[in-house]
């Protein structure tokens, strides 16, 4: 089990971690955003897993509170990011699996 100064550090480093993947989803290092996100997640089941069970007094909680809020705000400006990537990356699937149908379709009828 983690103590609350202990479980407070592993929220720090999920604040930074999340901070390097919003610059890596700004430029748009997506093998970064996946080593990042990884080492993220490590943490994360670290809290689940770990994380301290004591109450948090009042300094503590302010900062868990605040570090909690930082984390959730990058990870809104990740999504705001990739997911307009994701949406573009769709329509582009999809218009190369409709021309390939056409190219096949066409091919198709030049047989007959």
């Amino acid at each position: 089990m983690l103590n609350n100064l202990q479980t407070i550090t592993v929220y720090e480093h999920v604040r930074t971690i999340t901070g390097q993947m919003l610059e890596a989803a700004h430029i748009r290092d997506w093998e970064q955003m996946i080593t990042l996100e990884s080492r993220c997640t490590q943490y994360v089941n670290l809290l689940k897993t770990e994380g301290s069970v004591e109450p948090l007094s009042g300094d503590l909680r302010k900062k868990k509170v605040q570090l909690i809020q930082d984390i959730m705000k990058n990870d809104r400006a990740i999504r705001d990011i990739t997911h307009p990537w994701m949406n573009e990356l769709s329509t582009l699937i999809n218009t190369i699996g409709t021309q390939h149908k056409l190219e096949l379709s066409c091919a198709a009828n030049n047989n007959f």
